[in-house]
């Protein structure tokens, strides 16, 4: 692996550690935490197969954004972001929100996220350092031109802050009123 892709694995190895770290203990109750009415979350369809509010791809997002559970952060950080992106990127990408099911329970959280952080970070390693620098191209829509890094960046982006948001609600509902 070259220098450019050196460094983005190890910054994803570190992150994706202290994410991983964080979901220690985590128990249902918690995983499926409310914390305010009209959360996002995760829930089970008509055939038992848990999907993620918002996926749809309808309509934008409501301003403001809601507030959104531990469950739903999961499934965002390692279903839709990294799982979704590394089928772009990597495989043949055609993967879609439908086509993603959502662990309903915690302890299937670590084995989802292993599943779906393995394909990114092994498909990091394949990466040249002209591909690191290159356009991604059209499949990406409006951000055709961005380039691998910047694709990278972003998803660490989002793993950073989701997963910086599931350590608060975590300590939110460790020392939750009643």
């Amino acid at each position: 692996m070259e220098r450019t892709g050196t460094s983005i694995a190890e910054a994803f190895d570190h992150v994706w550690g202290q994410f991983v770290h964080r979901l220690d203990g985590l128990t249902d109750d918690e995983y499926l935490w409310e914390p305010v009415e009209g959360c996002w979350s995760i829930h089970p369809d008509e055939h038992g197969v848990w999907r993620i509010d918002g996926a749809s791809g309808n309509s934008p997002a409501p301003e403001p954004a809601p507030i959104t559970t531990i469950a739903w952060r999961i499934g965002h950080i390692a279903g839709m972001a990294i799982g979704g992106f590394a089928d772009r990127l990597f495989g043949d990408g055609t993967l879609t929100a439908q086509d993603l099911t959502f662990p309903g329970l915690a302890a299937e959280v670590p084995s989802y996220c292993e599943a779906n952080y393995r394909p990114w970070r092994e498909g990091i390693e394949t990466i040249d350092e002209e591909r690191w620098w290159s356009p991604i191209g059209p499949k990406w829509g409006p951000y055709a031109t961005a380039n691998t890094v910047d694709l990278a960046l972003h998803v660490l982006h989002e793993l950073s802050h989701h997963g910086a948001e599931v350590g608060l609600l975590r300590d939110l509902y460790a020392r939750r009123a009643g």
